[in-house]
This record gives C-alpha cells, sequence and structure tokens, in this order.
C-alpha cells in the first residue's frame, strides 16, 4: 500500500495496489472476448483445449510446490498464475494442438519457465512463452497445422481429418522463399479483423484498470508497425504492408497480453517503451527474415533477456 499525501478536498488520496489473485483473474477476465470469438469461429474444441490446458497447470504447480515444500499449497493455486500461463499458451497455438502436446507445453512452462527460477515473481523470462517455444521447437509440423473447418468439443478424442490450411504468415514465407509477389495476397477477413478487435477490448479494459502498463503494448504496436513500414518500402512485393503486420500472427494478442507480463518486463517509465518498440521490431525482423512465420514468442524472450540491462539504464538519476 502507498499513499499520495498530497490532499485532495482536504482528505489524502490513499492507493492501495490490487493483488495478485485479482490481476490474474482480471487478464482471464479480459481474454473472454477473443475466446468467445475463437469458439464461434474455430468452434467449441477450444473450450476443451482450455480445459485441459488449466488442469494440468494445476497439477504442475501442485507438485512443484510440494517438491519446494511450499506451504499453504492451496492458497498458492488459488492466485491464478499458473491458470493464466497455461490460457495464453493454449491461446497462442493451433486450434488443432493435441491434447497431450498442450500438456508437454505447460508442463516445460511452469516447471523450466517458471519454478527453476524460484517461482511467481523470480522467473525472468515469459512462462508461457517459453512453453510455446519449446513445442515450436520440438514440433514444427504439428503447429503448422491449421483447420479451415470448425472443429467441436469431441474431436479432442478422435482423429481430426480435416482440411489443413497455412496461415497468412506461413502462406507469405512461402511466397517470399519462392520469390513470388505478396502484394496481391488475400490476408483481409471478417474472422481476423473481429478476433483482433476482442483482443484490442480486453486489453483497452485492462490499461484502464491500470491492471498492465499502457507504454508497452503501445510501444509494441508501434515498434510492429515502424518495422514492417521499412521492410514493405524497401521492396513492397517481397513483404507485406504495415497494416497486415499488424493485424495478423500473434500482434495485437501478444501486445496486450503476453508482452506485458508485469514479471519479465521492464519495470522503468523509459524501459517499459524501449522494451515494447523492441519486440515489435524483433516480431517483424524474424518474421520477414528468419525461418519462422511469427517471431512473436522469440522476440518476447529476447527482450526479457535484456530487461537487466534496460532497467539499470533507464532509471531515473537524482541528485
Amino acid at each position: 500500500m502507498s499513499a499520495d499525501p498530497r490532499p485532495t478536498g482536504g482528505n489524502a488520496r490513499i492507493h492501495v495496489a490490487p493483488g495478485t489473485a485479482k490481476i490474474m483473474y482480471s487478464v482471464l477476465l479480459a481474454l473472454t472476448p477473443g475466446v468467445a470469438v475463437l469458439i464461434l469461429t474455430q468452434g467449441t474444441r477450444w473450450l476443451g483445449l482450455i480445459a485441459i490446458a488449466m488442469l494440468c497447470a494445476l497439477s504442475c504447480e501442485a507438485l512443484m510446490l510440494a517438491l519446494r515444500g511450499t506451504r499453504r499449497i492451496a492458497r498458492t493455486l488459488g492466485d491464478g498464475s499458473a491458470v493464466l500461463s497455461a490460457c495464453l499458451l493454449v491461446l497462442s497455438l493451433p486450434v488443432m494442438t493435441p491434447p497431450w502436446a498442450v500438456c508437454l507445453g505447460v508442463f516445460f512452462a511452469l516447471v523450466f519457465g517458471k519454478h527453476l527460477y524460484g517461482g511467481l515473481g523470480m522467473n525472468p523470462f515469459n512462462p508461457a512463452m517459453v512453453g510455446y517455444c519449446f513445442l515450436l521447437v520440438s514440433f514444427p509440423a504439428m503447429l503448422g497445422r491449421h483447420s479451415e473447418a470448425s472443429l467441436p468439443f469431441t474431436t479432442l478424442w478422435q482423429t481430426i481429418d480435416a482440411t489443413t490450411a497455412a496461415t497468412l504468415l506461413d502462406h507469405s514465407r512461402q511466397l517470399r522463399i519462392e520469390h513470388a509477389s505478396l502484394s496481391q495476397i488475400h490476408w483481409w477477413t471478417n474472422e481476423l479483423l473481429l478476433l483482433d478487435l476482442a483482443w484490442l477490448f480486453g486489453g483497452l479494459w485492462l490499461a484502464a484498470k491500470r491492471y498492465l502498463s499502457w507504454q508497452i503494448p503501445t510501444a509494441c504496436l508501434f515498434g510492429t508497425g515502424l518495422g514492417a513500414t521499412v521492410f514493405w518500402l524497401i521492396d513492397a512485393e517481397a513483404y507485406l504492408n504495415p497494416l497486415a503486420q499488424l493485424l495478423t500472427g500473434a500482434s495485437v494478442f501478444g501486445a496486450f497480453f503476453i508482452a506485458t507480463d508485469p514479471v519479465s518486463a521492464a519495470t522503468t517509465a523509459t524501459g517499459r517503451w524501449l522494451y515494447g518498440f523492441l519486440i515489435g521490431l524483433l516480431t517483424v525482423c524474424i518474421r520477414t527474415l528468419g525461418n519462422f512465420p511469427d517471431g512473436f514468442a522469440f522476440a518476447v524472450l529476447l527482450a526479457n533477456a535484456l530487461v537487466p540491462l534496460i532497467d539499470p539504464l533507464t532509471q531515473p538519476r537524482y541528485r
């Protein structure tokens, strides 16, 4: 708790920082518009994947807390941090991801991305992105499968026989490899716009509640747009236009829900701008120059690694 000594109307104004659980569950609530859009457009299989991820997260968290000799395990499980990490991870995956892969990713995220560093508040890297990058590097072909059909809940325990299709970023990468023109590529869909609006609505609500640092998503989207503009001006035939870069992949979702992780993000006012800008710029560079179609997760982890350098350099100096 911190108090503002300046009087307002004769009374001191007291600000009480929200607890961890309140912030975590508020972020989960902010995700619901985007989840609703995913269910409507891609099927109820999302409900099963999210439920499996959350149950696995609670099990892994309880196991690690017990191994570490933590008291009041039930209270720690109730803070929502493990459930939120699992939810962010599964929402970063394609809907066709099998349940066993979701559980493996959640296990890796919580064990190697969180508890090996000492638990909540000690991890230098975003756990959800640690788990996602582990799955992406280990099973790139599996994470490259996207369904054109809406998948019902029952497909969780069935062999999926659905038509797969490449995302815009996958398709643009393949065309770039083949030295084909991207200027006429069709990227705009109503589902894409609706999903981005849902993520944006949830993110702005969190910013209004002051549960996230608005500077980070703003700088992140600016860095993405600026980097995309530079590449597009260099060769509009070989690279996606800036608007397509901003509205596809994990740009909007990641800017508001991944990059803003309070533990692994920069903490100084200037550092947040620099941190977010680096994520946006690195994302575009990895998309256009790297082997992976969407580099947001790798950009976040690289920026996480630079936080111990960013914070001291941007710390205000007082005389």
